[in-house]
């Protein structure tokens, strides 16, 4: 008998008859009692081996159930389009649900059930609305693989509550990380990045010296896909050329590794700390960034071809801000 195949194995069953079985970790398991090394039985190799690979989770959990949906979800291709990073957030919010609330039966859950589970969440309202907006996305899908009747997040409205988000940097905070950290520093070139390209922190750590040459900078946007091409600022031109790193990629962890996501905004974090600004942070430096656009007179379009913004929304509310301060300064001077 030549040698067998990988993941097929042989046992005779309680009657004595031969049986070959196909067992591949994440893949449908395959029994046939074709005699060895026959037509029939390279048929039945073939298939098993070329099966499609069964969902993550898929054997441990209850049809019908919230788990199960979340299995669903995440093999569609309603999943599989978006973004990494939106996938990421997305599994992160509905795993911590499916946590809660995995046994529970999809069929029967109702708007009722939501808006309890909100009301729960009341301390920490960004996180109920981040919740039922991954909830409605789920739902969507449920709805048109026709495994809910109804969607049980229509006409759940979200928590209202007021919140500037991330604090902006001002000025002075600005001036008083420049007189911590100085030119040549990983902590200071990190700092020149975020405020003079207006990026994301996620785009920012993953810089890589072929993204600024040429006196530019260019960013593909990992959230949107946008493509951003500035001129470099003299100030990053500056620390760019002070700093002496020897990776490809321009920011990298002691060992010469990328940082992760939550690890490169803790270490920000850690530098602002040593600054005496505990309460700053990396994203805090792209709306500064933004401000100092709208001060100087920038409109909306001319921000967002910097900032990579896709909607007018956000830029407006620094635009506005800042146009209020000159009226004010206006106002003050005339008495």
């Amino acid at each position: 008998m030549k040698k067998k195949p990988r993941y097929v194995s042989a046992y005779r069953d309680r009657h004595g008859v031969l049986r070959w079985r196909f067992r591949r970790p994440g893949f449908p398991q395959s029994q046939s009692r074709s005699l060895y090394g026959s037509d029939d039985w390279w048929a039945w190799y073939a298939a098993a081996s070329n099966a499609q690979a069964a969902p993550i989770g898929a054997e441990r959990t209850k049809p019908g159930t919230i788990h199960a949906l979340g299995v669903a979800f995440y093999s569609s291709a309603d999943f599989t389009r978006l973004r990494p990073s939106t996938q990421r957030t997305y599994k992160g919010i509905f795993d911590r649900y499916r946590d809660k609330y995995g046994d529970h039966p999809v069929a029967l859950l109702e708007a009722r059930h939501l808006r309890a589970q909100l009301d729960g969440l009341a301390a920490t309202p960004a996180a109920a609305n981040n919740q039922l907006k991954v909830l409605r996305a789920v739902m969507r899908f449920a709805m048109d693989r026709g495994l809910v009747r109804s969607d049980p997040t229509a006409g759940v409205k979200m928590l209202r509550y007021r919140s500037e988000g991330f604090h902006t940097w001002t000025e002075v905070e600005i001036a008083a990380f420049e007189r911590c950290w100085h030119l040549g520093s990983k902590q200071r070139l990190a700092f020149d990045l975020l405020l003079f390209t207006a990026q994301r922190s996620g785009d920012v750590r993953r810089m890589t010296r072929q993204q600024v040459q040429g006196g530019r900078v260019s960013v593909r946007q990992e959230k949107t896909g946008q493509l951003v091409d500035i001129v470099q600022h003299p100030k990053l031109a500056a620390s760019l050329e002070a700093y002496r790193g020897d990776h490809f990629m321009l920011l990298t962890t002691g060992e010469g590794k990328p940082y992760s996501e939550k690890g490169f905004g803790n270490w920000v974090k850690k530098a602002a700390t040593q600054a005496g600004l505990p309460h700053c942070s990396a994203h805090g430096l792209r709306k500064a960034a933004a401000r100092r656009l709208a001060e100087a007179g920038c409109t909306v379009h001319e921000i967002m071809s910097i900032t990579g913004h896709q909607s007018l929304k956000e830029v407006e509310r620094y635009t506005r801000e800042a146009g209020r301060r000159a009226l004010a300064d206006v106002a003050i001077s005339r008495i």
